[in-house]
This record gives C-alpha cells, sequence and structure tokens, in this order.
C-alpha cells in the first residue's frame, strides 16, 4: 500500500457466517462503530508517570475525556492465550489456545499454536450476521487470516512470510510491511538494529491504520501494536539497575529508550484517534501488563534438590513445552503422553505434590516467594478443551521467571540463578484499559461490584457498543461502569444463543511447517 494507490474495499463473502452461527440472534438496532487500539503489553506502572510529566499527552487525554483502568490478563498471560480471551470473550478451556505451542496428540512432536487451533468464535464472526464489516491488523494469533467483510492483516505467529492478509490480494497492495517475526532477543551490540525494527513495525502499521480510516467504510477496526512489548522484552534491563546484568554504560546510551519509543507511540495514537473523529468509540487494551526481569527459578534443579521431598523417579515426569519458558507444567500420564507410567490418579497426586513444592519456593537470597500463585488445571481452565491445557500454571513473583533447567547440574549452582542477558522484562497480570465514546463516563474505574475488569469484558462490551445483543456462554460481561446510565438504562444489555464452534482443521502441510516455526522462549 503506497500513498497514491488506497486499499480497495473488498466484495463481501455472502452467506459464510451462516454456517457458523446457531440461530435466534435477531437483527439489532445498530450502535456507533468502534475501534479498538491493542497496545501489547501497556502496563500503567511505567506510563503513568510520564503521563503527569506531560510526555504522553494523547493517553493523558484519553484519561481525562474516558474511562480507564486495569485490565486483567488471561491466565496463563502470554500474547497467544490473552490476545485469544481478548476476541472471543472465553477462557482458553473454551477457546483451546494455551500457549505458544501444543503437543500432537499421543505423540512427542510439538508444534506452534495458529489461529487454526482457536475453538470459539472472534468477535468478527459474530458481527457477520449483523452485514457488519470489520478492518483487522495485527492481532496475535490470527494467521490464517478468517474470510470476512472487510481487510485482514494477520498477526504472529505466521505460517509463512505470505499468505497473511484477507483477501489475499491485499497483501501485495500494502507495499512495505514487516511482519512481527517476535524479534526478543538483544544481543550487545544489536541495540540500534532492534530499535529500528521495533519502530519500522510501529510506524507501517500506523500507515495502514490511517490509509484505512481514510478510506474504508468499518462497524468494527482492531489494530495491535506489538512494538510495545518487544522493546520492554528487551531493554527494561537499561532503566533496572536491579537487574543482575545491568550494565552503567549500556545503560547511559539505551536507558530511555522505552520512554522515547512510547513517546512516538503516543503521537501516532494521536494521530489515529483525531483520523477518527469524536464520533467513533475508541478503546485502548493490553493483553498484560509488564515489569522486571531478574532471576529464574529452574523446574527440574528445585524438584531435585535438598528442598525438595519429591522422589527422582516422579519429578523425572514433570515436563514443559519449552524449557526456556516452564510456568506451564504438565505431569506425565497414561492415556495422553507416549510412554507415561503414571495412571491418571497418580499423575494427579504427582501433580498436588509439585504445586505445594513451588508455593513454597523461597529465594535463599531474600526470603521472599518466587511465586506469587500456582493454580491448577481446574482452577483456572473450564470448557470442553479444559484438559488440553497445562496440569498447573505457576504465576511467578515480580521479579522471577521459570525455565525448565537440568536435574543433574552441579547442586552448587543452585536452583534460582540469574536471569540471562537477552531479556529484561517480563509480564504482568496487570494491563491497561482505556475507553472514549458518546456513551462513556469519564473517569478511572477497575472494575464492578469489586471485580476487576479483564480480557473476558471486552466483546460483551464491545458487542453492546456496536448495538447488537451478546451470545450466551461468554465468560465475560459488559463493563457496566464506563457506559452512561441513562444509555444503560434506555438500552439495558441483550442476550441471544450460544455459538457453535469455529473450528478450521490444519492441513497435512500446515502441520509440518508448524514444526519448523520459532518460538521466543527456546
Amino acid at each position: 500500500m503506497t500513498a497514491d494507490r488506497p486499499l480497495g474495499r473488498t466484495v463481501a463473502v455472502l452467506g459464510f457466517c451462516c454456517l457458523l452461527f446457531a440461530s435466534g440472534c435477531g437483527k439489532q438496532p445498530a450502535g456507533g462503530r468502534v475501534a479498538v487500539i491493542g497496545l501489547d503489553g501497556a502496563t500503567w506502572e511505567i506510563l503513568q508517570p510520564w503521563i503527569e510529566r506531560g510526555d504522553l499527552p494523547t493517553l493523558a487525554r484519553l484519561q481525562q475525556e474516558g474511562a480507564w483502568g486495569e485490565l486483567q490478563s488471561a491466565v496463563p498471560y502470554l500474547s497467544p492465550p490473552a490476545w485469544t480471551t481478548a476476541i472471543t470473550g472465553v477462557n482458553p478451556g473454551k477457546h483451546a489456545v494455551f500457549d505458544f505451542q501444543r503437543r500432537v496428540p499421543g505423540q512427542r512432536v510439538i508444534v506452534n499454536e495458529t489461529a487454526k487451533s482457536r475453538r470459539a468464535q472472534p468477535i468478527w464472526k459474530m458481527l457477520e450476521q449483523f452485514d457488519r464489516r470489520a478492518l483487522l491488523l495485527n492481532i496475535p494469533m490470527t494467521d490464517p487470516p478468517d474470510p470476512l467483510d472487510g481487510l485482514f492483516v494477520a498477526g504472529f505467529p505466521h505460517m509463512d512470510w505470505t499468505g497473511f492478509t484477507y483477501p489475499p490480494e491485499l497483501e501485495a497492495q500494502l507495499g512495505d510491511y514487516d511482519l512481527d517475526r517476535l524479534e526478543m532477543k538483544l544481543v550487545p551490540g544489536t541495540e540500534d538494529s532492534l530499535l529500528d525494527v521495533y519502530y519500522t513495525g510501529m510506524r507501517q502499521r500506523a500507515r495502514v491504520t490511517l490509509d484505512w480510516i481514510a478510506n474504508e467504510p468499518f462497524d468494527l477496526m482492531w489494530i495491535v501494536f506489538t512494538g510495545t512489548d518487544r522493546i520492554q522484552h528487551t531493554f527494561w534491563g537499561f532503566s533496572d539497575p536491579q537487574n543482575p546484568n545491568y550494565d552503567p554504560e549500556r545503560a547511559a546510551r539505551y536507558g530511555t529508550a522505552i520512554h522515547d519509543f512510547w513517546v512516538e507511540q503516543d503521537r501516532r495514537l494521536g494521530e489515529i484517534i483525531a483520523a477518527l473523529g469524536p464520533e467513533t468509540t475508541v478503546m485502548l487494551v493490553s493483553d498484560h501488563g509488564f515489569g522486571p526481569l531478574r532471576y529464574d527459578l529452574r523446574l527440574q534443579n528445585y524438584l531435585h534438590s535438598a528442598e525438595s521431598d519429591l522422589p527422582a523417579e516422579l519429578a523425572d515426569q514433570v515436563y514443559v513445552l519449552d524449557p526456556g519458558d516452564a510456568a506451564r507444567i504438565y505431569i506425565a500420564r497414561r492415556g495422553r503422553d507416549p510412554g507415561a507410567p503414571l495412571t491418571p490418579a497418580d499423575a494427579r497426586q504427582t501433580r498436588d505434590r509439585v504445586a505445594d513444592l513451588l508455593r513454597q519456593a523461597r529465594d535463599p537470597r531474600t526470603g521472599e516467594r518466587v511465586l506469587d500463585a500456582v493454580w491448577a488445571n481446574e482452577d483456572v481452565f473450564s470448557g470442553t478443551y479444559a484438559e488440553k491445557g497445562p496440569d498447573l500454571v505457576a504465576l511467578p513473583a515480580r521479579g522471577y521467571f521459570m525455565t525448565l533447567g537440568q536435574k543433574d547440574v552441579a547442586a552448587s549452582d543452585g536452583a534460582i540463578v540469574p536471569h540471562g542477558p537477552y531479556l529484561s522484562g517480563w509480564h504482568l497480570m496487570n494491563g491497561i484499559y482505556a475507553v472514549r465514546g458518546p456513551s462513556i463516563v469519564p473517569g478511572r474505574r477497575d472494575g464492578d461490584d469489586g471485580e476487576l475488569y479483564s480480557l473476558l469484558d471486552l466483546v460483551p462490551t464491545l458487542l453492546y457498543l456496536l448495538g447488537e445483543p451478546v451470545p450466551e456462554g461468554l465468560d465475560g460481561g459488559v463493563m457496566r461502569g464506563v457506559i452512561d446510565p441513562a444509555r444503560w438504562a434506555a438500552r439495558p444489555p441483550e442476550s441471544c444463543p450460544p455459538l457453535e464452534e469455529d473450528y478450521r482443521e490444519l492441513t497435512p502441510d500446515e502441520l509440518k511447517n508448524l514444526r519448523n516455526l520459532p518460538y521466543i522462549g527456546s
């Protein structure tokens, strides 16, 4: 896409949605259009001081004119399950995306997840029966893109470096457009080149967005900027003297990198929001928050250490999908894992013992707990696909991370070690939202009735703002506290029957290709 060649409106794919919905969601009065702007990894923790200092005027104006607050992430708080939760309104037990990767059933083969792994319908499919048009750009876990009435540029992870748009001809019309290739490994000496990648991605996505606003009608726009996440993963340590890899010389040069990136991101947001106009409801959201990354708990080292009473033969049945990110834990069991010696009952008992041990884990340097929470599968997942999720999900405390480690490493190395130099920031549960529009009441609101708003609430709220009914069976609800009470009284939310499952099976070639995709934790 170039400035002198705007994107043409595509022809609607008639009748496609009729096969995907249960009957009964009748036509409802239409609301105004809505634009969702995703800021991957955004956190008020770092943004609020800059807002108050006057460095981020667009975010400051959104706080003054709209409702805003914290937005709880999904469990696990990784981009694939989190963004899939955001676009479907259901937990991973219903949409079936728990991680970047999954095991092929009955095999030891691990493959990357894609949009075809998703089993719940995203909001743009919900809107098709109402003849609503959507423009979608760079939403994680949406490749391959769905056919729809509108334009769709899929987000990471990508199955190929082509075939990521709908309609297919849109790819050629984009012009210079770099896919998000998960550049999340900062090697000394590559700082400037990595920053160039992040800035280029931001600018290209802003350019496409502004072109669409100028030339394409829509009811729902949903775009995601991922550079905000990437730069915080890699550059956080330059402003964190407590990081064990802190280098004052490099910090002097790159200590303001995150701030400077957000200053331009804020300016791009201002351009987009101005182009959308006051009649468009604008909602900013992040999939999770962010914080420092300093030390690792090495799972296998800990389970085989003197502090653990778990027999070695049981510790050996504990596995993860990626050794570099061990917060999602599985216990090998018969019927699911090839060659597993443990019965389902024994595996469950082992799971509970591992969970208790992890809850007791403390950093010997400080005496602090290393994990804020350890959840069993049934504590956080519900639905048809809950059993496909990890047996345990660990939530590391601020500054900590989990890796698999090695049981045979010398005991003197310890179970808790400094994190490597390539990443220095990691996810936290508290993301952000800010929403401004004709039906929105300004002010800070973190939730209703004592419960925090979460990613689960986005789809019901967006449907309500668009004037459409909310399907039964979603896990979230409309964010009532942000809605003008007069509108709520005049038109309370309406419901319609549950949605059918969204199923797109992988072809043999796609399954083969997935084995070769990169994963950030490796």
